[in-house]
């Protein structure tokens, strides 16, 4: 027998409401909102049939609430009505974040997880909309009133003391919109611009709401950066240089290049599936090849992450200049802030540079509600970059194991700001771009007004002047004559440490992260090629041995790598794509057992070590493939590739012998 209290229906409501606002509707679920209000289970179902029935009726009564304004049209006086309406929803508002009534923040984001909840949210929203309108003399200004609104929610989450901005969007409201006495037209004309420019300053300042920010641009398109942020400019060259004009390699189109499913498809076809709006292929100096969409060459484009190489472009000036004294610096002696916070002693720029700082960071993985939550979006979002960094804690101690954050690069950029007595974008325009022949103004975004450069992942350029940067470091930071970077900081930057065996991220070219560039592993030591990389598929490419640059800007993030076969075929060379060692296996295993697996595996790895560029294998996927062999049943098949990897891998499985059994 349950012998918990019974709740009333409106108990567990408003805890679902809290749940809700708070975590999402992954978060109501009826056991943990029984913990929260310390009964048994049972206590729920006197009033909801399961937990379905709970989530319609949370977004039931937001649907309700549309008779807010239903109620208050009988009104004759529209003044009245408005003022009346305003009331309710400051009200509820407030309760709401009580969870005395439903949150719009809560349902709105649920609505953007959920198709078949965002359809009714939709239709209850629309009908707002409409009753709000008859308010206005334009529809326009109940419109903007309504946005207002929302961005209000957002920030007042974040900031407490916002609410008192309702009253002043409700008054603004009050004078806009209701129907009054006619006016001469030009008072009317000269009343509406005062007021609206007051309610446009309301709005900017909502904008400045990283909660907000987050919410309205999420992953933004790589030509939004300049209207979401505030930003410093990077001031062009005095005298630009020029790429020459060479004969168009239009056979390009049709070279078969790899796309994501690892079939091959002509260049021409995988540019348009992957969206790409730029690709630019320079050799010798000279443009051989230029394909764009919706793009012209005079247009800003954000890098994303590959602003991360610009800031290390930075770093090594900034220490050979002596504004650094050393890559073992502790942040602190840069930072002194920060000396007394735990989570900051013992860290260094070199921890920062190779991401082995340990500080807790989540990345996005896709689900919306936890990608607006994840340390990508604050930190790409915030509007206190110094006070986000400050309240960093660590999990790990330095150096822990490499994990990529933004937040270790905005943290060097804040070191360098302060280390240089300047911000980040002005010592890049200073000694670095306007000194390579750039044609374009760039922008560096900045968290707020006169604040830090974010510089791991907003900077934003014009593709041919990413390709003058490409050149640069092509010529180990020398420009026609002159060392802008040390040149052993670009080699550093931009070769192999073969101390490191496995990528750091893994693909077919098996990614290693080198001083905030990546380098592809497989069969680099022949290659020698690099690149920066950026959300969304930018990137800026170079292989040294053919002298080949691409630009590639594009809008989507599932991206393969076509710069190799590109490079190698304008200079006339053969090019084919390695062959997965552990696909060939698992084929062998699938026709012919454990044995065939073996007997594949022990060829294709001796032929490899004839021909590197022919096999490509990765250890940390060859093993996860065997645990989920296990995991599935078919032990003899998980033995045997165990058996292959204690082979292969003889050193790592003798320090790590529980993964490799």
């Amino acid at each position: 027998m349950d012998n918990s209290p019974r709740l009333s229906k409106e108990d567990w409501l408003k805890a679902a409401r809290l749940a809700l606002l708070h975590k999402g509707p992954d978060g109501v679920r009826v056991e943990p909102l029984a913990r929260e209000l310390g009964v048994t289970k049972g206590s729920f179902y006197w009033h909801f049939k399961d937990r379905n029935d709970l989530l319609d009726a949370l977004l039931k009564e937001w649907e309700e609430e549309t008779d807010i304004l239903l109620e208050n049209l009988g009104e004759l006086d529209p003044h009245r009505a408005l003022e009346k309406i305003l009331e309710e929803v400051k009200r509820r508002t407030l309760a709401s974040e009580r969870g005395e009534a439903s949150s719009d923040v809560a349902i709105f984001t649920w609505a953007q997880l959920d198709p078949e909840i965002a359809k009714r949210v939709n239709k209850s929203e629309d009908e707002r909309m409409g009753l709000l309108r008859n308010f206005a003399e334009r529809s326009e200004i109940a419109d903007f009133f309504y946005y207002a609104y929302q961005g209000l929610l957002f920030r007042r989450r974040r900031i407490p003391k916002a609410v008192k901005d309702f009253d002043m969007i409700a008054e603004l409201a009050m004078e806009l919109m209701p129907l009054k006495k006619k006016a001469s037209k030009a008072k009317k004309i000269t009343n509406a611009a005062k007021k609206m420019g007051l309610l446009l300053v309301a709005a900017t300042s909502l904008q400045s709401c990283s909660l907000y920010r987050t919410v309205r641009w999420q992953d933004p398109h790589p030509d939004a950066p300049d209207r979401i942020f505030p930003y410093r400019v990077v001031h062009h060259a005095d005298v630009p240089f020029h790429f020459a004009k060479g004969i168009p390699r239009n056979d390009l189109d049709t070279v078969n290049v790899r796309d994501t499913d690892a079939k091959l498809k002509p260049l021409a076809q995988y540019l348009k599936d992957r969206k790409i709006h730029a690709f630019v292929v320079i050799r010798n100096d000279t443009i051989v090849y230029e394909r764009y969409t919706d793009y012209k060459p005079s247009q800003r484009w954000s890098s994303f992450s590959v602003a991360k190489s610009f800031a290390s472009a930075v770093l090594g000036k900034a220490l050979e200049k002596g504004i650094i004294a050393s890559l073992d610096d502790p942040v602190t002696r840069y930072l002194p802030e920060l000396k007394n916070d735990p989570d900051f002693m013992g860290l260094t720029l070199r921890h920062l540079m190779n991401m082995q700082s340990g500080f807790a960071y989540e990345r996005t993985n896709g689900n919306l509600w936890h990608d607006l939550r994840s340390s990508d979006a604050k930190f790409y979002y915030t509007t206190n970059m110094r006070k986000s960094l400050s309240e960093m804690r660590r999990v790990q101690t330095p150096p822990a194991p490499w994990s990529y954050k933004d937040s270790d690069v905005e943290l060097l950029g804040w070191v360098m700001s302060r280390a240089a007595g300047k911000a980040v974008a002005k010592q890049l325009e200073d000694e670095i771009w306007k000194k390579i022949g750039t044609e374009y103004d760039a922008t560096f975004s900045m968290d707020r007004n006169h604040g830090l450069d974010k510089v791991s992942a907003a900077f934003q350029a014009t593709v041919f002047d990413y390709a003058r940067f490409a050149r640069l470091y092509l010529n180990n930071g020398n420009w026609n004559g002159e060392q802008i970077l040390p040149a052993e900081w670009v080699r550093a930057s931009t070769t192999i440490d073969t101390s490191r065996t496995e990528p750091e991220v893994t693909t077919w070219y098996r990614m290693q992260h080198n001083q905030l560039w990546w380098l592809p592993m497989h069969n680099w030591a022949n290659e020698r090629d690099f690149y920066a990389d950026g959300s969304r598929g930018q990137r800026i490419y170079v292989h040294r041995p053919t002298r080949t640059i691409v630009i590639q800007l594009s809008e989507d993030s599932e991206q393969d790598f076509p710069f190799r076969k590109v490079a190698h075929y304008l200079a006339g060379e053969t090019y084919r794509y390695p062959r997965g060692i552990l696909a060939l296996t698992v084929q062998a295993m699938q026709a012919g057992g454990a044995d065939s697996a073996k007997a594949v595996f022990r060829k294709a790895s001796a032929d490899e070590t004839e021909h590197p560029e022919r096999y490509f294998l990765s250890r940390d996927v060859l093993l996860a493939y065997a645990a989920q062999q296990r995991s599935a049943g078919r032990a003899a098949e998980a033995e045997a590739l165990y058996e292959l990897a204690r082979e292969r891998y003889s050193r790592y499985c003798n320090s790590a012998p529980s993964r490799c059994r």
